[in-house]
């Protein structure tokens, strides 16, 4: 591996740029070629060899030579001279997708950071008005306290005005050779991280709660099929997902003309904003997709909490809370909650560098 000092790569005027355009940049050979095989060869040994679903032990998220994909690695100096400084990571998500699978159908293009979870089969067990079960707390608790499926959680804040987790940069380290599109991807909805900040400052000049319940962002929506299911984006942006439906550059073997795949090979990196709405996408490729995946957020002054083990720096995508979901205690005078609502509305404030 390399060295726990490694050198940022350089990067020019337009690579910042193009993160400012696009909301994500791929960072080229920036994990050495040994420490991709190391990691590699410790995901493959641990997965199940008689399961189609490819679980991975939840032991390696932090294994050392798997965080240490970011934090041993050129990715991490690059990160801090894009964003500035930030807790050390210790954990991560380990994502690896089998060849053949369509992850259940299209692909569930989201922003990180609400609540995902089992919900009602049926349209008519759905509210219209609140967007919520009407049996409510069957599925999320009397107290909305239910942990989803994804690990999120319901509300950011005891007052229930911030009810959307969030970070600063998804950092995503590929392990596969996805450099041909339908290989598994990580996609994005190019260039709509803007118009997510947007949406959340049209929430907060409402007055109302930030994420889902807020403006525009039914909590659960209805499918085609008629099932409901947990809503991970504005519907401004599903409107905007249509346009770019339309305008985007069809791309052989690609259906989804609204994403664009990040095209990677072993060893490279991308950084993407919170804000940037993304999905894995199924894998009709020859053999197993394999990223990892850190959830990085600038380092806060006046948090107390910056680099606790409690809050699993580098997964949660909730980190103003436990990643159990237990509520912290702040000092007299910071409020973690609408630090992040100014963040989510302003989110170039956490990059110095760009």
């Amino acid at each position: 591996m390399k060295s726990m000092h490694a050198e940022a790569l350089s990067l020019t005027a337009a690579d910042r740029e193009a993160l400012r355009r696009d909301g994500y940049l791929i960072l080229k050979g920036a994990v050495a070629p040994a420490a991709v095989e190391r990691a590699r060869a410790l995901i493959t040994d641990a997965l199940p060899k008689d399961e189609h679903r490819l679980l991975v032990p939840g032991k390696l998220a932090t294994d050392p030579h798997i965080t240490g994909l970011l934090s041993d690695s050129s990715v991490a100096a690059t990160l801090a001279a894009l964003m500035g400084p930030f807790p050390p990571v210790v954990s991560c998500q380990v994502a690896v997708t089998p060849a053949g699978d369509d992850l259940g159908g299209a692909p569930g293009t989201h922003v990180d950071g609400g609540w995902s979870g089992p919900l009602p089969e049926a349209a008519e067990d759905i509210d219209p008005d609140t967007h919520r079960p009407r049996d409510a707390a069957r599925w999320y608790g009397p107290n909305d306290e239910v942990r989803g499926g994804n690990d999120g959680l319901l509300w950011m804040d005891p007052a229930r005005r911030l009810s959307w987790g969030s970070y600063t940069a998804l950092v995503g380290v590929c392990l596969s050779d996805q450099r041909v599109p339908g290989h598994g991807q990580f996609a994005v909805l190019k260039g709509q991280h803007e118009a997510v900040q947007d949406a959340f400052r049209r929430q907060r000049d409402a007055g109302g709660i930030i994420g889902a319940e807020g403006l525009d962002w039914p909590r659960v929506r209805i499918a085609s099929n008629g099932r409901p299911y947990s809503n991970g984006l504005p519907n401004s942006i599903r409107e905007r997902s249509k346009a770019l439906a339309q305008s985007n550059p069809q791309i052989p073997d690609w259906p989804w003309r609204e994403l664009t795949p990040v095209l990677m090979e072993p060893g490279d990196a991308v950084v993407a904003l919170h804000s940037l709405p993304h999905t894995p996408t199924p894998n009709y490729g020859p053999g197993a997709r394999m990223n990892v995946y850190f959830r990085v957020r600038r380092l806060r002054e006046g948090n107390p909490h910056e680099g606790s083990r409690r809050v699993a720096h580098g997964v949660s995508d909730h980190p103003d809370r436990g990643y159990f979901g237990q509520f912290l205690d702040y000092p007299e005078g910071y409020d973690p909650w609408q630090t992040s609502i100014d963040a989510l509305c302003d989110h170039w404030q956490e990059w110095d560098g760009v």
